[in-house]
């Protein structure tokens, strides 16, 4: 029985090592807070950054830009991804450094929606978007006209008679 109690406790020392090796990360962790509160500053309005982007590209693509937006994809989602796997990191730091107690990291309650916005996007569109009739699709969906501008539009181009006369529903 003695041995085992030995066994136990040789067991229990490296153990005892590694948990040094920890609380030396915490320290180092510790000590970076400053730099995750001012990372997180410099992401704010990632999500809005995204958003205008994309409206830009629905009217690149409104201008017969398809095949150039189409060409730019793999760098902007590249982008993209790149930005959101970094709001999550800095989410999380920031999140465990108030866990250990460093209440002046402030950055978790302001990234939250940062990723929330990017993940949205990601959904809406990235996902989505691979081909350029994907690319078209999607242009089309988002683009921004407004109630009066179809109210402007729309009697010019009305739809043939032969719209009217159908009975399948095309959709």
């Amino acid at each position: 029985m003695p041995e085992d109690l030995l066994q136990e406790l040789n067991t229990a020392d490296s153990i005892a090592g590694s948990l040094e090796g920890i609380e030396d990360l915490v320290r180092e962790a510790m000590s970076h807070a400053a730099d995750v509160s001012l990372a997180a500053a410099g992401m704010r309005g990632s999500a809005l950054t995204f958003q205008k982007i994309w409206r830009r590209i629905v009217v690149e693509v409104a201008k017969g830009q398809t095949t150039g937006m189409q060409a730019a994809r793999p760098r902007l989602v590249s982008a993209f991804e790149k930005r959101l796997g970094l709001l999550k990191d800095t989410y999380y730091l920031a999140v465990w450094l108030r866990m250990l107690g460093r209440e002046d990291v402030q950055a978790a309650a302001a990234l939250r929606p940062e990723i929330d916005g990017m993940n949205q996007l990601k959904a809406s569109v990235f996902d989505r978007w691979h081909t350029a009739e994907d690319l078209e699709e999607l242009a089309a969906r988002d683009y921004p006209l407004t109630t009066a501008d179809l109210d402007r539009i729309g009697p010019q181009h009305r739809p043939p008679a032969s719209y009217y006369e159908e009975e399948a529903n095309p959709f």
